[in-house]
């Protein structure tokens, strides 16, 4: 028999587990259950006993494809989510389990699209850079009223540096892609720092 349980979750309200374990869960079996003792969540993988019997606790009211969909949020944007849930028909159905394959094929699906929007954000913040002296550079040091060849190879590395902070803490709160009109805001409050 291949049952794993993978370490539980706190869970405040609605909270689902973390994605973690869907994925390591996923790994080990063929069909995924969540399951609530107390304030812990649970992620189990369903196994077969050597007769190909299926082993699994579920309980009637748990939605384990609504506490992925929302495992999902929690690492990925509200974008990608989306995206991934409309895609693989990842609607509430309680008490039923959820394929492990749709679970690894959500988790790719994400990755890939996470993957292309930070391409999107290189791509934006190459064209705002100012070491690069890129057109959005020197649009900023004119409105500032500024000499772009005043802003020194130092200055202009300090900018980006603190610019790239920026663009990893958009990232890091989901907000990625950066608009380009953002990215251009904070060149021109980088340009204002002292």
């Amino acid at each position: 028999m291949t049952v794993n349980i993978f370490p539980p979750t706190p869970a405040t309200g609605p909270t689902a587990p973390a994605l973690e374990a869907f994925q390591q869960a996923a790994q080990q079996g063929s069909w995924l259950h969540v399951s609530q003792d107390g304030a812990q969540w649970q992620v189990m993988a369903t196994g077969t006993t050597p007769s190909q019997r299926s082993v699994a606790w579920i309980e009637p009211h748990a939605d384990t494809t609504s506490a992925f969909v929302q495992a999902l949020g929690q690492s990925f944007s509200q974008g990608i989510q989306k995206a991934v849930a409309q895609e693989l028909g990842l609607q509430p159905a309680p008490g039923r389990p959820l394929a492990a394959r749709t679970v690894l094929q959500a988790l790719d699906m994400a990755q890939t699209s996470q993957n292309a929007l930070q391409g999107v954000d290189f791509l934006t913040q190459l064209s705002v850079s100012a070491t690069q002296g890129s057109a959005a550079f020197t649009e900023a040091c004119r409105q500032l009223a500024l000499d772009p060849a005043g802003v020194d190879a130092g200055q202009r590395a300090r900018i980006d540096a603190r610019m790239q902070q920026r663009f990893e803490a958009a990232a890091a709160s989901l907000q990625s892609p950066v608009a380009p009109a953002t990215a251009r805001q904070w060149l021109l409050q980088e340009l204002s720092a002292p």
